[in-house]
Order: C-alpha cells, then structure tokens, then sequence
C-alpha cells in the first residue's frame, strides 16, 4: 500500500462564516480526503461529493473573531484576529511582533470551569497549528495529578451537533485515570467543567493497542481518544499517528490533535537534556519492569536509597532514585550508567518487557538499542522530529486542529521546521500569572530576540 494512501479516509473540514441576526455560525462541510495517485505522495484531490454542511453552536458575530488561516478576515500579512471576551482569554505583552501568545485561566476559581468550555471552542474554530503552553507549577504542587495536569476537553458522544472527535497523544500518560491519580491528563467535561474519568472501564473507555509499544483509551460516551504514545513506534512508521487517527475518527467530524512533544515527535529530550542515544535508553527504560523477588532497599551512588516492594518500570526507579537532584537524571541517560544500573537491579529480580513474560537480559536490552540506535538516526529529521509528526499535520491541516500541548519551551522548534509563517501559529498560556520565574523566563526567551 503506498504511503500516502494510509491517510485515505482523514476528513477535513472547512469553516464557513455567514452573519444571520448579528450572528456567525460556523457551518463546517466534511469532504473525503483521496490520494492523487501517479501525482506522488502527499498529494490530495476533494472528491465532488460533499456531506450535507452540519451546524455548530452560533457565535457572536465579531470582526476580531479567531477564523481559519485561510479566512480572509485574518491580516494579510498573516496577523490573527481574536476576540479575547468571547474566548476569556488576555493577551501577554510580549517583546515580539511575529507570534499571538494569550493567557487563559484553566485551573483558578468558579470561572475556570466554563474556560474549559472557550478554551475548546478556541481550539474547534481556529484550524491548523496551536500551541497551548500548559501550567508546571500548579501540576508540580499538586503531585503531579491528572487533575492539575494538561487540561483536554471532553465532548460527549451523544451531542449531535457536536461532529468532533479528539484524541491526545502523550508518552506520559497514566491508566488509572482518577483525578486525584499520578498523571498527566486532566481530561474535563466541556459542559460542566468536571473531570471524566478514564481509565478502563469507566465512562465507556476501553483499552486497544497499536504499533508495538502504544496503549490507546477510546470511549462509547465521549469522543476522546486518549494515547500513550510512543517515540520508537512514531519513528519506525511514517504513518504512525496517521493510521490512529485514520482508525478512531468518523467521516464528517472535526478533528482536534493535542500532541506532546518530548518523546512523543521528538526524540531529542531537551527539557532533560537527553540527546538521541539518551532519549532511546530513557524510553527502553520506561518498558522494561522490575519485579522484585522480595522488598529491598535501592541505593545509588551518594543518593538516598529506596525500597523496592512492587513492580516498577527501571524509568520509575531512576526517577525515584534521583528525584532529589535533577542533575543526576539527566546525567544518568549514558550506556555505561544505563548498563550498570541494569546489572544491578537485575540480581534482585525479574526483569521482562512490559506486557511480556519473557526475561530480559543485558545482551538482548543492548542488542535491541543498538538496532533501535541505528533505525532512528536513518529516520529522524536534523531537529529530532519524527517524520510522522509531519505526515499527519499535512494530512489534517487546512480545516482540522493541531495543538502542541507542552510543559515546557521544545515547541518552538517544531513549529519553525513544519509552518512557513509562525505568524498563523495561535500560542496560549495557562494560568501564566502562577508560573514559578524560571519557567516565565525560558519562555519570555523564545521572544526576545528580534528575529524571533
């Protein structure tokens, strides 16, 4: 099957703006997306036939009102219009003229409730590439809980006027999926504002797999598709976010995308400062459980030690060994270290493939990041970025939304090598008033320079 035709049944959607009354109603029409065949790859022709145009909530009618990027009520020059009321959002003075960066508050207060409402119907009616900075500080002091963790709307499925499908790639996603577990998806209701429980089981979520090493939560009663994602399979296939979405999305629905960044599409970790070879050996690690033959005590180095009475991924037990010195982590993501480390854990118990029964040994854990090692230098692009990242944005651009949903500044890079103008990029903030110094000066720094 060639490439490109993987993507054969991705809908894009086109928004249409009539004023009736004072009002606009965004008027989206499916069309089926068919490959151009003997034209190459990446190629795509609107085929005549069209789905009956299909009404989403009216709006206010507002010249300053966020359109597609293909609207001519946008500037010329590529300037975004956006009314800040409508959206409760508030623009950050910034010392840049080339990017539109908003604060909106998802975590604060009785309003935050009804944000997440403007938040989604700001990601519903502009297409094409968002980024939406999310709030460290708040998650960090709450333990790193789903419920103060990357905010993604919840739309339920029994809602006909509401043709939409959203899924949510990360690598760091947790399946017990309370609000009050360890996790980074604060999945809520776009109605009432509550958090939607996700973990298997509940509120129609069921559990698939994909590729080798992806875990996927789609739901009967909410169309959200939730991802595990994983770097290795989303370097190994250039259609690997693609087909997921090709799989779990209707013909005639939009199509939101919040998409991490670090080890989801891009390989090299820079918020740890992980290179290629580090990022691979992190993400192994992350696969590879440790089932203790009985309780011990961990230590490493001049670091406290900790008990080990459970199952845990070798990822966990490096975080819970380092925690206290960040400088240790990131230095830890070396063969030598990784090697030792495995060595030593190793003669504590059993240590398998998450998923499988088969042990791991040291030979075969080398082995298989050698052969990783050499797929993913051949794939990856000079900026780390897998090239399925840019199959699927070409795929969705136009009349979908892309949203690089991120804790940290590594968004930047991927927006300069997959859009000509940043200009058309939509940059928010949440709850940027709370965010500790050190994270509001990396991201002032993006802007600071005059050709940035």
């Amino acid at each position: 099957m060639a490439q490109a035709s993987r993507l054969l049944l991705l809908c894009r959607w086109h928004g249409l703006v009539s004023c009736q009354s004072g009002s606009a109603l965004l008027t989206p029409c499916a069309s089926l997306l068919s490959p151009s065949m003997g034209q190459g790859h990446g190629r795509w022709t609107t085929p005549r036939s069209r789905a009956a145009p299909t009404a989403l909530l009216p709006v206010p009618c507002d010249d300053s009102k966020v359109i597609g990027s293909n609207s001519p009520m946008n500037g010329k020059d590529g300037t975004l219009f956006v009314s800040e009321d409508q959206y409760s959002i508030k623009p950050l003075l910034l010392n840049s003229s080339n990017h539109h960066v908003f604060n909106i508050n998802l975590h604060e207060g009785s309003q935050c409730r009804q944000n997440v409402e403007r938040y989604y119907c700001l990601c519903k009616d502009f297409s094409d590439l968002h980024v939406t900075t999310s709030c460290f500080t708040i998650w960090r002091q709450h333990k790193k809980t789903n419920g103060y963790a990357k905010v993604i709307p919840a739309v339920a499925s029994g809602d006909a006027n509401e043709a939409v499908r959203i899924f949510f790639f990360d690598d760091n996603l947790d399946w017990e999926g309370h609000e009050t577990s360890p996790g980074i998806c604060n999945l809520r209701d776009v109605s009432t504002g509550k958090f939607v429980d996700f973990g298997e089981g509940h509120n129609g979520f069921r559990r698939e797999h994909a590729a080798r090493h992806t875990v996927i939560h789609h739901s009967t009663e909410f169309n959200n598709v939730l991802v595990k994602a994983n770097i290795l399979d989303a370097m190994e296939d250039p259609e690997y976010f693609a087909n997921i979405v090709h799989k779990y999305s209707q013909e005639g629905e939009k199509i939101i995308v919040f998409m991490d960044v670090n080890s989801t599409i891009v390989c090299n970790d820079t918020v740890q400062g992980k290179d290629l070879a580090g990022t691979l050996l992190s993400t192994l690690f992350e696969f590879i459980e440790l089932r203790p033959t009985t309780p011990f005590d961990l230590t490493w180095d001049s670091e406290e030690p900790i008990r080990v009475d459970k199952t845990k991924s070798l990822k966990q037990l490096v975080k819970e060994i380092t925690h206290n010195n960040s400088g240790v982590y990131s230095a830890f993501w070396t063969e030598p270290i990784c090697w030792k480390f495995f060595s030593e854990v190793v003669t504590r118990g059993d240590l398998r493939w998450v998923g499988e029964e088969q042990l791991m040994t040291l030979e075969a854990l080398q082995g298989l990041f050698q052969e990783y090692l050499v797929s993913l230098e051949a794939v990856t692009t000079k900026d780390g970025i897998a090239d399925s990242w840019f199959r699927v944005f070409e795929g969705l651009k136009g009349q979908h939304t892309v949203v690089l949903n991120s804790f940290g500044v590594d968004t930047r890079k991927v927006i300069l090598a997959t859009v000509p103008n940043e200009k058309r990029v939509l940059q928010i903030t949440v709850n940027y008033e709370i965010w500790d110094s050190r994270d509001v000066t990396k991201f002032e720094s993006q802007f600071a320079s005059k050709d940035s």
